[in-house]
C-alpha cells in the first residue's frame, strides 16, 4: 500500500499531462489547458522539490508523449527508418522535453511553497513562460504544443496582437493561478485580488479582440492556393518529376481569373536551376498571359556552391528567393554530425541537409504587394511572423504536411499558422501538399480550408493590410521584460528558509 502511495502522484501527474493536449487542435477543448493544469498542481502542493521534480517529469512525458506521438509515424512511415528506431527517436525527444517541466515543478516546490499568493500568482506564470520561452530558442527551438495556441477561439487570444502566443501563455496559467488562490486561500482579501486579476485577463483579452490593429492596403485580390496531394512516396521520384509538374500546371491553368497562385512547399521536386531554362519560361509567359503572379516552392543550389536551400520564388520578379532559415533537425540538416548520419544512414530522406538561409533577405512580390515568407516549420516560431513587418501585405506559408499523415500534427501545425495571422494582422495563405491548405484572416479565423488528401484548388479573396500590431511595433520585447521583470519578483519573494 505504501509503494502505492508513492507512484499515485506520479501516475496523477502522468495523466494530467496527457489531458493537456486535449486543448489543442484537433480535439479543441481549450478549457483542459486549465484542468490539466490545476490537478498537477494538486498533485505538487504536498511534495518536496525532488518529489515534485519526478512529477514534474511524468507530467512532461504525458504532455508531450500524447502531443507529438506523431514523430515516430512521420520517421517510420515517410522516413523509412525501421519501426524500433523511430520509437527510439520519438521517446528521445519526449524524455528531452519533459525535463522542462521537472525542472519546472522544482523550482516551483523548492523555493515558492511559503507564501500561497507568491507562489500562484507570480512564481507559477513566471516559471512556466520562462521555460516554455526558453523551449522555444533552446537547441534551435521547439516551441510547439506552447499554451498560447490552446486558445486560438477564447477570449484571451485578444493578448496575442499585443504580447503574441507567449503573452496568452501567461494569462492562462495566471488563472490557473488564480483558481488554485481561490480555492487555496484563507483571507478573503486575496481571494478578491485573485478574482480580479483573472476576471481583467479576461475581459481586457475580449475587449482586445475589438481593436483594430490594422487597415487596408488597397482593394481585395483574388488567390488561389493549390493542393497537389502528392503521395510522398513518389514525389521525389525522378520517373514522376514531369507527372508532378504537369498535375500543377493543370492546376494552374484553371486559375485565370485569379491575381495571386501559390503551389506548396517543393512543388518542383528538381533544382531550380534544372528547370531553368524549361518549365520557368513557360510558367512566367502563363502568368504574364493572365496577369496572374505565380509563388512556388522548391530547392535551390546557386551555382559554384555545393549548399543546397528550401526556397520559395515568385516567378515574375527578377532571381530572387526566398530560403529558408529555420530547418528541421534530421529531415532538413544533420545536427551533432557524426552522430546524426549514423542515424540517417537508417532512414531514406531525400535532401535531408540544407544549408539555412540568412535573416536579411529581400521579401517577394506577389500581386502587386510584398509578402512575408515561411516555409513548413518557420510559422511555429514566435518570430518569424513579424519578419517583413510591417512592409508586408500579407503572408504566405507554404508546407510538406505529407510528412504528418492522417495524425493530429496537421491540425496541430494550421493551429499555429494561425495564431502567426493573429500576432502579426495579417491575411495568411498556406498552402500545402495534402492539407490543411487554408486562407486566414488577420484575427486569426479560418476563411476557407481544402479538405485534406485531395488535389483541391483552394480559391478566395484576400484584402492587403498595412499597419503594425503592438507585437509588431515591439511584442517580442514586451514579453523579454516580463520574463525579467518577473523573474527578479520572483527571486525577490522566494521562500527564504525552504526544506532539503
Amino acid at each position: 500500500m505504501e509503494r502505492f502511495k508513492q507512484a499515485n502522484p506520479t501516475l496523477i501527474a502522468l495523466l494530467s499531462g496527457a489531458l493537456l493536449p486535449l486543448a489543442f487542435a484537433p480535439y479543441d477543448f481549450p478549457v483542459m489547458a486549465i484542468v490539466s493544469l490545476l490537478c498537477f498542481l494538486f498533485v505538487l502542493k504536498s511534495l518536496i522539490p525532488l518529489q515534485a521534480a519526478k512529477a514534474g517529469y511524468a507530467f512532461g512525458w504525458g504532455y508531450f508523449g500524447h502531443g507529438v506521438y506523431w514523430v515516430y509515424f512521420s520517421i517510420h512511415h515517410f522516413g523509412h527508418a525501421p519501426l524500433w528506431l523511430a520509437v527510439i527517436i520519438m521517446l528521445g525527444m519526449v524524455a528531452i522535453l519533459a525535463l522542462y517541466m521537472s525542472l519546472f515543478a522544482f523550482l516551483l516546490n523548492r523555493y515558492f511553497q511559503e507564501r500561497t499568493m507568491v507562489r500562484y500568482l507570480v512564481a507559477l506564470p513566471t516559471l512556466w513562460l520562462a521555460l516554455e520561452a526558453l523551449r522555444g530558442v533552446l537547441f534551435t527551438g521547439f516551441p510547439w504544443l506552447s499554451l498560447g495556441f490552446s486558445q486560438m477561439d477564447t477570449g484571451l487570444s485578444g493578448w496575442a496582437p499585443v504580447l503574441g502566443v507567449l503573452g496568452v501563455s501567461w494569462f492562462v496559467v495566471l488563472t490557473v493561478g488564480g483558481v488554485m488562490c481561490l480555492l487555496l486561500c484563507t483571507e478573503m482579501k486575496n481571494k478578491v485580488l485573485a478574482s480580479v486579476l483573472v476576471l481583467a485577463s479576461w475581459v481586457v483579452g475580449l475587449g482586445l479582440q475589438d481593436v483594430t490593429w490594422v487597415e487596408p492596403a488597397g482593394e481585395p485580390i483574388e488567390v488561389a492556393l493549390l493542393q497537389g496531394n502528392i503521395p510522398q512516396e513518389i514525389k521525389w521520384l525522378r520517373a514522376f518529376r514531369q507527372i508532378n509538374i504537369d498535375i500543377y500546371m493543370h492546376m494552374t491553368r484553371q486559375q485565370r481569373d485569379v491575381d495571386l497562385i501559390v503551389w506548396p512547399e517543393t512543388a518542383i521536386p528538381a533544382f531550380y536551376h534544372v528547370v531553368q531554362n524549361s518549365l520557368m519560361p513557360t510558367l512566367k509567359r502563363e502568368a504574364e498571359a493572365f496577369q496572374s503572379d505565380i509563388v512556388l516552392g522548391l530547392p535551390v543550389m546557386p551555382e559554384g556552391t555545393g549548399d543546397y536551400y528550401n526556397g520559395l520564388y515568385s516567378v515574375r520578379q527578377s532571381n530572387d528567393f526566398y530560403l529558408k532559415r529555420h530547418l528541421v533537425p534530421l529531415g532538413e540538416y544533420l545536427p551533432l554530425k557524426p552522430l546524426s548520419t549514423i542515424i540517417l544512414d537508417f532512414m531514406q530522406i531525400p535532401m535531408s541537409d540544407f544549408t539555412a538561409g540568412n535573416d536579411n533577405q529581400r521579401l517577394l512580390q506577389g500581386a502587386g504587394y510584398l509578402f512575408a515568407s515561411s516555409i513548413c516549420y518557420e510559422d511555429v516560431f514566435q518570430q518569424t511572423s513579424i519578419y517583413g513587418l510591417p512592409e508586408a501585405a500579407y503572408l504566405i506559408n507554404v508546407s510538406n504536411d505529407t510528412w504528418f499523415g492522417d495524425t493530429i500534427a496537421p491540425y496541430q501545425h494550421l493551429q499555429m499558422a494561425r495564431m502567426r495571422a493573429l500576432e502579426s494582422g495579417r491575411f495568411l495563405l498556406r498552402s500545402t501538399n495534402t492539407g490543411l491548405t487554408a486562407i486566414v484572416d488577420q484575427q486569426g479565423k479560418i476563411v476557407k480550408q481544402a479538405p485534406m488528401f485531395k488535389r483541391f484548388a483552394l480559391t478566395g479573396e484576400i484584402t492587403p493590410l498595412q499597419g503594425s500590431t503592438p507585437f509588431v511595433r515591439g511584442g517580442w520585447w514586451l514579453i523579454f521584460v516580463l520574463i525579467t521583470g518577473m523573474l527578479v519578483v520572483s527571486l525577490l519573494k522566494r521562500d527564504r528558509r525552504v526544506e532539503r
